[in-house]
């Protein structure tokens, strides 16, 4: 017993004893809380934990699966239309093949009549194609525009104005709008000083 403690005329033992006294009132343990109110032990938590990582893992691969069906869908759909449009446009062109085939098996010297057999077919081609889309580019007598047209050639023309298209080289296409081939064109520009 300390100097002290005799002075207050308290022991040791009478010291430990009031500290377990007040320690039976205090808060239990967090440990000893879990274990007396009923809720899950460390193992159970882990295994619950466990067994969603599981629920999780199963649905990504079940996603995962789902994901590689679609694009396998979606290429074979693709082309199964890319081969629809194919067909159906090879059939509305098949009849100008033919009569382009006529054409040429006819012995003829008419010119004339050639050339209006040759009108037929491309017309008849050219409306097929248009069913799908496709259009010509307006380009002679238009001004110049690099989006659509190709300059191949700058000529001098005193008669036009400078950056006007003259002749079409090649026929441009559109397809629904968009530039598939640009009109490669002959574009005027203005006379050079000493003429």
């Amino acid at each position: 017993m300390s100097d002290r403690d005799a002075e207050d005329g308290v022991g040791t033992e009478q010291v430990e004893d009031a500290v377990l006294e007040e320690g039976e009132g205090a808060e239990p343990e967090p440990e000893q809380e879990a274990i007396e109110e009923g809720e899950p032990s460390l193992e159970e938590v882990l295994a619950k934990v466990r067994e969603e990582a599981a629920a999780h893992y199963d649905r990504y691969l079940r996603t995962a699966a789902e994901l590689d069906n679609f694009r396998k869908r979606t290429a074979r759909m693709r082309s199964e239309v890319r081969e629809d449009t194919m067909r159906d446009m090879l059939l509305q062109i098949a009849p100008g093949l033919d009569n382009m085939r006529r054409a040429l098996d006819q012995d003829t010297e008419d010119v004339k009549a050639l050339k209006q057999g040759i009108e037929l077919i491309y017309s008849q081609l050219n409306g097929a194609l248009e069913g799908y889309g496709l259009k010509l580019i307006d380009a002679v007598d238009q001004t110049f525009d690099p989006n659509i047209h190709e300059a191949m050639v700058e000529v001098e023309d005193a008669e036009r104005a400078p950056g006007t298209v003259i002749e079409e080289m090649e026929k441009g296409y559109t397809l629904n709008g968009k530039v598939v081939r640009p009109a490669r064109v002959i574009v005027s520009k203005a006379p050079s000083e000493g003429e």
